[in-house]
């Protein structure tokens, strides 16, 4: 086997690699998910009770967010420097999901 077969095949090798990492990655696998946030509970909680137990949002947006049950639909999201998100319903009458993100940088991503 000569050099220049060698190093086709790694460069082939290397070009299928990359192209299975996007093809099987999901939109939004990459963003920083550990967890949710403590002290919130979902389906429970209001944006008062977030206010009490985390203070002001560092940013205040309306984004689209999905997960397997529900898929793109607008939700308001507040972001905490250092904490991560809160996702409110809709309605905004309750808490949807949080996520715990310590290098959320206090703006939408």
């Amino acid at each position: 086997m000569t050099l220049r077969t060698k190093i086709l095949g790694m460069l082939v090798g290397a070009i299928l690699c990359a192209t299975a990492s996007c093809i099987f990655t999901e939109p939004g696998e990459l963003v920083n998910r550990e967890g949710p946030i403590p002290g919130i509970a979902v389906d429970v909680d209001g944006p008062e009770q977030v206010l009490k137990v985390l203070g002001a949002p560092a940013c205040r947006a309306s984004g689209w967010w999905s997960d397997e049950h529900r898929f793109e639909i607008e939700y308001p999201v507040w972001f905490y420097k250092g904490v991560g998100r809160v996702i409110f319903r809709p309605d905004m009458s309750t808490v949807y999901a949080t996520e715990a993100d310590k290098t959320q940088g206090g703006l939408p991503n």
